[in-house]
């Protein structure tokens, strides 16, 4: 349709633009084109005078263009009818293809209808055949074995009235031994009644105390393991106790330690006492030696001043003096020297003393502290083995920890990634089908079914063909996951509407089951049946309820096994039948009746299928049982969809609710599938293993924490042992070392003062002699020597008070060293104590609250053997009452034994009383028992009779039944042979034959009907289409005269617009420019370029228009522009334009507006108009001359 509309477009473009110009009077002159004066009047004579005026033109211009509306009105209006006129044909030729093929269809349908009825009718009347011998064998078995069975009968009627003959002879003979019989047999049934109670009592009373002592065993088996528990938690207890005991006497060890140690004990406060005597006495030192410094300083002052005394006199006695001086100076200077060398001795002795004793104690301190240091190490032993025993039990749980983490990593690592060995093994797992699952769930008997065979008649038969049935899978095979999955879903079915319906009035049914075994049957016979109508019956329980059909949903089959079948069952039980078989002999003998008062065809007279639904497979003559597990299968086959439903009465297989069966194989098939994409699903025991893998690693983890917090405290305090450990290693060492040290200087002074020694006695026979020098020189100036002399006595005496005084505050400076070294020493022994206490303190934390630990420990496990001894008492309560209990039981069952004695007895006693009068009327009883046989043979054998006798009459009544069949098969087979689709009443009477030679017949009716249709559509497009074809023409001409007229009035509304640009320059024209305008329409005035020039406006006479501005076009008009010239430059640069020369040898251009009147095709005078008219008018004169030709 739009190709057509752009073409319709085309044209009248094209047409209203032909009589733009002059040329259209050419094209309408030519009446040589279309000269038919019955369609429009010739234009010749009325369009060759154009109009005098404006208002005629303008009136002829008025009747063209409304002509030229109608006309192309009924152009769209022809031209939208035969359009859709030929979509109709199109629809009409299409719907007689799909006739044609549907007509086509429908008599190959036919044909195959009557064929298959032939092919069935001659099936049909094969099966009766056999059916009928099979009767006539049937009959004549039971016709043998009736006549057989009255052979039997009489021979058993002469047998029984001899027997009575014989009777009624010992019943002469012996009048009352009836009674006495009938007496003995009532004692005896007493007897054997009162011993049967008697023994029910003593089974009971021996059940009961069986139970008792099973009881009574059960329970010693659980006071013994109670016990053992007892036992157990004893021994722990007396460990714990142990432990308890040695952790006290560490303790009691530790506080004793301590008690050595602590602040109150005498050694302490021996050192502490000590000390402040040490104190007292550097006190005192102190305050002697401050004396002694003051004595000292009034000697120095004394020796002062006899200095200055000497050398007073000195000066007056020069050189006598100087001589002395001399000798004094060098008896002073040995004597320095001495006196020097003698404290050093006296200095070296001190030391050596002090060394000595210093070296004293501090052997006794390094003796002691190695002791101390030997329990350190022992403690550090004792606490490395414990933290090392720890280490390895946490190494060990980290070990263990490890593996656990290793094997759930493992474990999760394989359940994340799915090789594409793991992708293609759940791809042939999945191609298993059924067998695959039934693998998974070793079902080794399910299995079987597809690969063996049971020992049955059946299996004989058929076995190989029902084996090769399921030998290969396919992709319709009923083993198949997808089809398994279906066959489920129809069990759900099964079980609703057992459960919804209930079994025969109403009984409740069982809920079923599902068992691999039951669904391996229902596959296997679905496939056996897939291409045959037939149940296999290899397998028996289970029974089995087949269908085939369209659907493959189980809804499907059970409307026709328990839907419909349930309706021929009612009917049947109104009708009198009490059990199944009589059903099946009505069903034989009254199928049109049943028919006729059902509607149930023939070929769906049956019950059985309903009667196996609700558990009354032989309904009316003996059951198997409430249905207890199922099966159940679909597959594609020859006959639609076959289904196959097996019930199963044993409880012989594993079973499982359909819920959890249908879980536990849809869990499997999900995992496949994961499998198969890439996914991992993780089994239930994959997710309880991960779980309690997590539990293991978590409990192993609280262990190994628990341990690491064990670890730590161990590793503190031996931090702490070692610490102080360290310490004392480190002090003890600086005693050696200083020992070792001190030592050495002791030897260095011993040595030092021997030298000193030497020197000091040289030095004393040094000064001896200057003495005695200066006592001759002394002499020589006796008075001055005198003077001199007692002034230096006063001056040695004074120096020797001077050097006492020195040796008094060394020897008290040295005590003093000496005093504060020993405090130091006290204080140090102090500060030892104090240590060792804090960490026999710290040791005694621990072990006290390892001894409150193990406390809590005994408390835990005396709760423990209180509760077991608690168990323990009610359990030996409950031994005692059961011990009670089986005394008395054991004295009912002895009452109970002694009753059935005496019973027993009795029973005897009757026995023997029976047994004489056997005796005693033996002939008698031997008669009547003789006869009792007699006439239960007779009852027997005419049972056997009755039976055989109506199972014959059942037998002729089938033959004759099949003898109709037969007859109406072969009467059916002749009609059926002689069909012919053109004698209707060949097949008359088949419903299946006339319903598709009606279908036949409708088809063919249709297309002669379509046909026609789109006979009479092709004529009504071909007239839409020849009136479309005039209405085009009929437009053309309108247009034409359009054109005409408009162009007629332009005469009338053309104005000349003059431009005088004045040297200025209108869109590249120079000069002067004409421009053609419409009366009565408004212009708006251009503004033109002029180099070096402003444009100003334009003017005509008085009147100025302002660039933009609009006039209205009444008549010609001449305006000329005016211009300023600007400042900027007065150059003209002459520009190189397009001109068109006039008649003045201006240079104009013709500039031309469009036409705005042509309502129709918009083009404008600019279109190349030579072209434009020379090919519409061609078209035109085209569309003439093609109409005259059709006229004609």
């Amino acid at each position: 349709m739009k190709k057509k509309n752009i073409q319709k477009i085309a044209l009248i473009m094209a047409l209203s633009s032909t009589f733009i110009i002059n040329g259209a009077n050419k094209a309408i002159a030519d009446d040589n084109v279309y000269n038919d004066p019955a369609t429009i009047e010739n234009p010749s004579t009325e369009k060759d005078t154009k109009a005098k005026t404006y208002e005629q033109a303008k009136e002829n211009y008025d009747k063209a263009k409304d002509n030229l509306d109608k006309e192309e009105k009924n152009l769209e209006q022809s031209q939208k009818d035969y359009e859709n006129s030929k979509e109709e044909e199109k629809n009409l030729e299409k719907e007689n293809k799909n006739l044609e093929e549907e007509n086509k269809k429908a008599k190959e349908d036919l044909d195959s209808t009557v064929e298959d009825y032939k092919s069935q009718k001659e099936k049909d009347l094969e099966s009766v055949k056999n059916e009928k011998e099979k009767a006539e064998k049937d009959l004549k078995e039971k016709e043998e074995k009736s006549n057989k069975a009255k052979e039997d009968l009489d021979k058993a009627d002469e047998e029984e009235k001899n027997a009575n003959a014989d009777f009624e002879k010992e019943k002469e003979k012996n009048p009352n031994a009836e009674e006495s019989l009938k007496d003995a047999e009532n004692k005896k049934k007493e007897a054997e009644e009162k011993q049967d109670q008697a023994q029910k009592d003593l089974d009971e009373k021996s059940e009961s105390l069986k139970q008792e002592e099973e009881k009574l065993s059960s329970l010693k088996k659980e006071q013994e393991n109670l016990q053992n528990k007892l036992d157990t938690a004893n021994e722990e207890l007396a460990k714990i106790k142990d432990e308890e005991n040695k952790i006290s006497n560490e303790i009691d060890k530790i506080e004793k330690s301590i008690g050595e140690v602590s602040e109150d004990s005498q050694s302490y406060k021996d050192l502490q006492s000590k000390l402040g005597e040490k104190e007292q006495e550097l006190k005192e030192i102190e305050a002697n030696l401050e004396a002694t410094k003051s004595d000292k300083k009034s000697i120095e002052d004394k020796m002062s001043k006899l200095q200055k005394d000497i050398e007073n006199l000195k000066k007056e006695n020069e050189e006598f003096s100087k001589k002395l001086d001399d000798l004094n100076k060098e008896k002073s200077q040995k004597e320095e020297s001495k006196t020097e060398k003698e404290n050093k001795l006296n200095e070296d002795g001190t030391k050596i003393g002090n060394l000595s004793k210093e070296n004293e104690n501090l052997q006794k301190t390094i003796d002691e502290e190695k002791k101390n240091i030997e329990n350190l190490n022992a403690n550090k032993t004792e606490k490395e083995n414990s933290i090392k025993e720890k280490t390895a039990e946490k190494t060990e749980l980290e070990k263990n920890l490890n593996s656990k983490k290793e094997e759930l990593k493992k474990l999760e690592d394989s359940l994340k990634t799915v090789s594409e060995e793991e992708k293609q093994k759940a791809k042939e797992q999945w191609d298993k089908g059924s067998v695959g699952f039934f693998e998974q769930n070793k079902s080794q008997k399910a299995l079987d079914v597809f690969t063996k065979l049971p020992n049955n008649q059946r299996a004989k038969e058929i076995g190989q063909e029902y084996l090769n049935a399921n030998k290969n899978m396919s992709s319709d095979d009923s083993r198949s996951l997808e089809n398994m999955k279906k066959a489920i879903e129809a069990l759900k079915v099964v079980n609703e509407k057992r459960q919804t319906d209930g079994g025969i009035d109403g009984r409740k049914l069982s809920v079923l089951k599902i068992s691999d075994f039951d669904m391996a049957v229902a596959q296997a016979n679905a496939n056996y049946s897939a291409n045959k109508i037939e149940h296999a019956g290899i397998h028996k329980p289970p029974f089995e309820n087949l269908s085939w059909g369209g659907s493959d949903k189980g809804q499907a089959a059970i409307q026709g096994w328990w839907d419909q079948e349930k309706i021929l069952f009612d009917y049947l039980r109104k009708k009198g039948c009490k059990s199944r078989e009589e059903m099946g002999n009505y069903i034989a003998l009254h199928s049109d009746e049943i028919f006729k008062d059902t509607g149930i065809s023939k070929d769906f007279q049956q019950v059985g299928h309903y009667t196996n639904l609700v558990d009354d497979l032989m309904w009316g003559q003996f059951k198997f049982g409430d249905s207890n597990t199922s099966g159940y299968a679909i597959r594609p086959g020859m006959f639609g969809y076959v289904q196959s439903l097996q019930l199963n009465y044993t409880k012989d297989n594993e079973a499982h609710s359909i819920e959890e069966y249908e879980k536990k194989f849809n869990d499997y098939c999900t995992n496949l599938q994961n499998l198969m994409n890439g996914i991992k699903t993780p089994s239930k025991e994959d997710l309880a293993k991960i779980e309690q893998l997590k539990k293991e690693i978590d409990a192993l983890e609280k262990q190994i924490a628990a341990k690491n917090s064990e670890l730590e405290k161990e590793k503190e305090d031996l931090q702490a042992i070692n610490q102080n450990l360290e310490n004392k290693k480190n002090e003890n060492q600086e005693r050696i070392n200083k020992l070792e040290a001190n030592k050495e200087e002791i030897q260095k002074l011993e040595e030092e003062k021997i030298a000193l020694e030497s020197e000091i006695n040289n030095l004393t026979a040094e000064i001896n002699e200057l003495d005695n020098e200066i006592a001759n020189h002394i002499d020589s100036n006796k008075e001055y020597g005198e003077k001199l002399k007692k002034l230096e006595n006063d001056l040695a005496s004074t120096n020797k008070e001077l050097d006492d005084k020195n040796k008094e505050i060394k020897t008290l400076e040295d005590t003093k060293t000496k005093a504060e070294e020993e405090k130091n020493n006290l204080q140090n022994q102090i500060l030892n104590l104090n240590e060792k206490r804090k960490t026999l303190e710290n040791n005694l934390k621990a072990k006290e609250k390892e001894l409150e630990n193990k406390k809590s420990e005994e408390n835990s496990k005396n709760e423990e053997i209180n509760k077991l001894n608690e168990e323990t008492n009610k359990l030996n309560d409950n031994i005692e009452n059961t011990n009670k209990n089986i005394s008395d039981l054991k004295d009912k069952k002895d009452e109970a034994a002694k009753a059935l004695a005496e019973a027993s007895e009795e029973l005897k006693l009757a026995n023997e009383l029976l047994e004489q009068k056997n005796q005693e009327f033996e002939s008698y009883s031997t008669a009547k028992e003789n006869l009792a046989r007699a006439k239960r043979k007779v009852k027997a054998m005419k049972k056997v009779f009755e039976d055989l006798k109506k199972s014959k009459e059942d037998a002729e009544n089938n033959l004759k039944l099949k003898n109709e069949n037969l007859a109406k098969a072969e009467a059916d087979f002749e009609i059926a042979q002689n069909i012919d689709l053109n004698n209707p009443q060949s097949y008359e009477n088949i419903e299946e034959i006339n319903k598709k030679v009606k279908a036949k017949e409708n088809a063919q009716i249709a297309l002669d009907k379509a046909k026609e249709n789109l006979d009479r559509q092709k004529e009504k497009t071909n007239k839409l289409k020849d009136e479309f074809d005039e209405a085009k023409k009929r437009y053309a001409m309108a247009l034409a005269d359009f054109n005409f007229a408009q162009k007629d009035l332009e005469r009338f509304m053309a104005v000349n617009i003059n431009l005088d640009l004045d040297g200025g320059d209108l869109n590249g024209v120079l000069g002067n420019v004409l421009i053609k305008g419409q009366r009565n329409t408004k212009y708006k005035l251009p503004k033109p370029m002029k180099k070096g020039f402003k444009f100003l406006y334009w003017k005509n006479g008085d009147k100025i228009y302002y660039p933009n501005s609009e006039i209205y076009l009444e008549d010609n008009i001449n305006l000329k522009a005016y211009w300023q010239e600007l400042k900027e430059t007065k150059e003209k640069v002459q520009r190189p334009k397009q001109k068109i020369k006039t008649k003045d040898n201006q240079s104009k251009i013709k500039i031309e507006s469009p036409s705005t009147n042509n309502p129709k095709t918009g083009v404008g005078n600019k279109i190349s108009i030579i072209l434009t008219s020379s090919l519409s008018g061609l078209l035109y004169a085209l569309l003439r001359k093609r109409n005259k030709k059709l006229k004609k």
